[in-house]
């Protein structure tokens, strides 16, 4: 197994009231949208990340339709 990439939550301010969130993980880059604040956008950025290690800590990798 390898050893986990670090991950990052990365929020730029695209515009006024724009903020773009940006996410690392597992040496992937997310591009995870816009945002109307930069809190709104790190929430969101810790929610993927803590998906994401959920999955990658159950070996799941995405969404099987029709499985349960």
């Amino acid at each position: 197994m390898k050893p986990a990439a670090p991950s990052s939550i990365m929020v730029d301010e695209a515009a006024p009231q724009t903020f773009t969130l940006t996410v690392m993980f597992d040496g992937q880059r997310f591009d995870c949208g816009s945002y109307i604040s930069r809190t709104a956008a790190m929430q969101a950025g810790r929610l993927f990340l803590q998906r994401k290690e959920g999955e990658a800590a159950n070996g799941r990798t995405k969404r099987k339709p029709g499985k349960k």
